[in-house]
């Protein structure tokens, strides 16, 4: 990509490396997807992850869609 700016380049990125989404990758009916939780057992459908354009039909896990999970428990 080139970018063509009077901006300095420290002031364009600035933040980029901050996450402040945090996303999780599961599998619902087969499909990996990666979902931003609601709450407890509730996530809305970032995008799919998956290279069967099956599944990117499937009408109830789209984008935007939410879907019941069950989060991983943490691991020390």
């Amino acid at each position: 990509m080139i970018l063509y700016t009077p901006v300095p380049l420290e002031q364009i990125w600035e933040g980029m490396d901050e996450q402040t989404e945090h996303f999780q990758e599961i599998e619902v009916e087969g499909i990996t997807m990666q979902v931003q939780a609601v709450d407890a057992r509730t996530a809305t459908i970032v995008r799919i992850i998956s290279s069967d354009p099956a599944h990117y039909m499937h009408p109830k896990l789209q984008p935007g869609c939410q879907v019941s999970y069950r989060p991983a428990l943490a691991q020390d």
